[in-house]
């Protein structure tokens, strides 16, 4: 399952797909930073939120999303891996 579009969406600037995968307990990210380097990338993790924060040069553009459905939670396992310019952040799900 996509995570919908939102408002918040529409002002972050660089391309970026979240995707629920309810069969294997996972919710992914893949972020274009593209030119930004791994040290313009900020990524944070808590049991209901992934913030992800991309240092441009007109200032800093950021999202946070949290998993669905609402009865869900990060667990810990959690990857993160930058190559060649694309952000990707893969994240344990279960129910509280």
């Amino acid at each position: 399952m996509a995570v919908p579009p939102s408002s918040e969406a529409a002002s972050f600037p660089v391309p970026t797909q979240f995707v629920y995968e309810g069969r294997a307990d996972r919710f992914r990210a893949a972020v274009d930073v593209a030119p930004a380097t791994i040290d313009d990338v900020t990524v944070e993790v808590g049991p209901r939120r992934l913030r992800i924060a991309v240092d441009r040069p007109d200032g800093v553009a950021e999202r946070t999303v949290t998993p669905l459905p609402p009865d869900l939670v990060f667990g810990d396992e959690r990857t993160a891996v930058y190559n060649n310019g694309v952000l990707s952040v893969s994240l344990e799900t279960h129910r509280r």
